[in-house]
């Protein structure tokens, strides 16, 4: 009997190539596929990721294909809107992406970015039909393309240049909270010495992919960016740390010392770092007692997202502040070995709790296993809000799609991240207890 997914999360291939093309200062996208496709980008992603807006991003081009371009191919139609393109809109790099009709009618997109490359203009594209997989693949495809295609990208041996670490595995749009993540990261990173190249976001642009080769190390904050890693080794023997998810608040030290003994930096250095960050941490667990015990907030949680937010929001959650992890819902569909080792990272948070684990991303299946598990505080997309409320408990949305919170430069990756996580877990748990009271 077929199973069909209901409400699924996340969208596809061609979608996550544009986040990354639309989080590079200076890269217009040009998508050669139906109008729907940019429409559906707008709707199903863009507006449900915390008020990402699309107007601080660069324009989208599109070919706009219609009937007859599927019947008899769309090349031509590419050639002019490239060219219209390049003429209107000024950008560093024009990124062709593709969608189902045109993959399917066959148009030879290579050639027609080797033509505008021909011409002197900075064009590289990627096949991202839906077909060939989710908003994840898609991910990986715009970083490839990017790696092996941008002009004056260095092939040959490069110079390491000392302290330089490339982040890689977070999805724009798809981790609301993305620009607030990297920024404390990169935070983290500079209090010990090291040079982060962001290379998505604010400030960020293809310059900054024009120095990917000379990193020292490229730091892999989600399953998603292994493969990227992997390419970048072989080209350039760039050596990696991987990692399951966000290391949020105290496990972040561990991070730091990895990465310490990685490159050979200063450990007193680093040391004095963790010590400033955790003695601060510490003080803010110390503010937080009092309403802590008054609320109740050891109760057992549900949480739904992607699988580096579940690691790290659910570790902490656990592991620091004492909440027991009774339902956990990894929704971007990682590999089996992949989902394999997860289970038995989650499962052992709090050793001997019976967690129960799913790896899902249908709405209705998640919301019965949310509400079968009865837990005392719902941590979800938007989606499982109706869900705390049927169980009469509190919700903080921290996932995609999210579309009841604004999300401009909050995250809750490193320590900043823990404090700003105590902040909303604490006010809703609040909020429900003062409710409860009256």
């Amino acid at each position: 009997m077929s199973h069909h997914i209901e409400g699924s999360r996340n969208s596809c291939a061609l979608h996550g190539a544009l986040q990354v093309f639309e989080a590079i200062e200076g890269t217009v996208p040009v998508i050669h596929s139906t109008s729907g496709c940019g429409v559906q980008h707008y709707l199903g992603g863009t507006r449900l990721s915390g008020g990402n807006d699309p107007f601080g991003s660069p324009p989208v081009s599109s070919t706009n294909i219609r009937e007859k371009h599927v019947v008899f191919g769309g090349g031509s139609r590419l050639r002019e809107q490239l060219k219209n393109s390049v003429k209107v809109v000024q950008g560093d790099l024009y990124a062709i992406v593709t969608g189902c009709s045109i993959e399917m009618v066959g148009d030879d997109v290579p050639a027609m970015a080797k033509e505008g490359v021909d011409q002197d203009w900075p064009v590289i594209y990627t096949n991202t039909p839906g077909f060939r997989g989710d908003v994840h693949q898609g991910y990986q495809l715009a970083l490839r393309a990017l790696i092996e295609q941008l002009p004056g990208l260095r092939t040959e041996s490069v110079a390491v240049q000392a302290g330089q670490v490339n982040i890689l595995g977070v999805i724009p749009n798809q981790d609301p909270f993305w620009r607030g993540n990297l920024q404390e990261v990169a935070r983290l990173l500079e209090a010990i010495g090291l040079f982060p190249n962001l290379l998505l976001g604010d400030g960020q642009d293809v310059n900054s992919w024009h120095q990917v080769p000379g990193a020292a190390l490229n730091l892999v904050l989600s399953h998603w960016g292994e493969q990227s890693a992997r390419l970048l080794e072989e080209r350039y023997g760039t050596p990696s740390i991987s990692l399951d998810g966000l290391p949020v608040g105290t496990a972040f030290a561990a991070l730091l010392l990895q990465v310490t003994e990685k490159l050979g930096l200063d450990p007193e250095r680093t040391n004095g770092v963790i010590a400033r960050e955790e003695v601060r941490l510490r003080q803010q667990f110390a503010r937080l007692a009092d309403i802590y015990y008054r609320t109740g907030f050891q109760r057992e949680f549900a949480l739904v997202g992607e699988s580096a937010l579940v690691v790290g929001i659910g570790e902490f959650l656990g592991k620091n502040l004492g909440l027991l992890p009774r339902t956990l819902v990894i929704t971007d569909n990682p590999p089996e070995s992949v989902q394999k080792s997860l289970a038995a990272r989650l499962g052992s948070i709090v050793p001997g709790f019976d967690t129960k684990i799913l790896f899902s991303e249908d709405r209705s299946e998640i919301a019965d296993v949310v509400r079968t598990g009865k837990a005392g505080i719902v941590l979800g997309s938007s989606l499982e809000e109706d869900v705390a409320q049927d169980l009469g408990v509190p919700f903080l949305a921290v996932s995609f799609p999210l579309f009841n919170r604004i999300i401009l430069e909050r995250g809750y990756a490193g320590y900043g991240g823990a404090a700003a996580l105590l902040e909303d877990v604490g006010s809703v748990i609040l909020a429900d207890s003062l409710i409860h009271s009256v």
